[in-house]
């Protein structure tokens, strides 16, 4: 499938799941849907998995590895843009603080490997969160300090999870990633369970609705594109896409929640459009150094 087509489909999906936590969060404690739902991502990619015999004997360095990513690529994410948004944070401000993902692996490989990005990268970087920043001028508000704390440690998830994803895990299958990720993080939300005071969730449509979207549309569909793109792109171009949460966010919220999008916001998204631009067609060259070289060792 075509790269473009791939990365669309991604960031809708992706972008959707935002939504989708402020309707399962208002039925349910964010911990226990979360556990819910990573248990039956993980049954329904195990099934897949012994349907296309995916399912080998793996090295247990291999597995390590991978549990380590998916403890902070979708355990710790989840559990922090969850417990924010349950806390009172909008889904557009949580997906906001997540598009700060991009500029944080530009630094993170800039300063801790040397690694050089090129000028039209930074431009587009720098872009991107001037547009997401643009689009989500007017939800600022009043967002509690608690729910804002929990997206920035989701975003440390999704930023530790992904360049460590990129650098162990490129040749584990996409399914069999899925499902070590999505068990391992479902074992992370039992042990907070016990943690934490719970209430039961109510089970009604919207729930079993947000529950359905978020293990197999998100866990499943949204997530065995991102491995796809992991094996294809250099990391620079895969985090960049993260700037365009917001945008889909935004539409997806004036669509479910009657979300007023102004000039500004849309002025936001054009400027957005142009960063990936930039980032999009740089120099291949130049781009994929920023952690290819990493990748296999170097």
């Amino acid at each position: 499938m075509n790269n473009f087509l791939i990365s669309f489909a991604f960031v809708l999906l992706y972008g959707s799941g935002f939504i989708a936590a402020k309707i399962g969060v208002a039925y349910a404690d964010p911990l226990v849907f979360l556990a819910l739902r990573f248990v039956l991502a993980g049954a329904v990619l195990a099934i897949i998995c012994l349907l296309m015999r995916k399912i080998k004997p793996v090295d247990i360095k291999v597995i390590c590895h991978q549990m380590v990513a998916g403890t902070f690529l979708i355990g710790l994410f989840s559990v922090g843009v969850f417990v924010s948004i349950d806390q009172g944070t909008s889904p557009a401000i949580s997906s906001l603080i997540i598009s700060f993902q991009p500029l944080l692996v530009a630094l993170v490989c800039y300063f801790l490997w040397q690694e050089p990005i090129s000028r039209k990268t930074w431009y587009g970087l720098l872009l991107g969160l001037l547009g997401v920043t643009a689009i989500l001028f007017n939800e600022l508000g009043e967002t509690p300090l608690f729910g804002l704390l929990m997206s920035f440690i989701g975003l440390v998830g999704l930023t530790v999870g992904s360049l460590y994803q990129k650098r162990f895990c490129t040749k584990v299958s996409i399914f069999t990633a899925g499902m070590i990720n999505s068990l391992t993080a479902s074992l992370l939300c039992f042990i907070l369970l016990f943690c934490f005071p719970v209430t039961m969730p109510q089970w009604n449509i919207k729930f079993l609705g947000a529950l359905f979207w978020m293990s197999f549309i998100v866990s499943v569909c949204a997530l065995s594109l991102f491995y796809i793109l992991v094996k294809r792109r250099s990391i620079s171009q895969i985090s960049s896409l993260f700037y365009l949460m917001p945008v889909s966010t935004l539409l997806l919220s004036a669509l479910f929640f009657d979300k007023h999008i102004n000039g500004f916001s849309a002025a936001g998204v054009m400027v957005t459009a142009l960063g990936m631009f930039f980032i999009n067609n740089t120099n291949p060259k130049e781009t994929t150094q920023v952690l290819e070289s990493i990748s296999i060792g170097k």
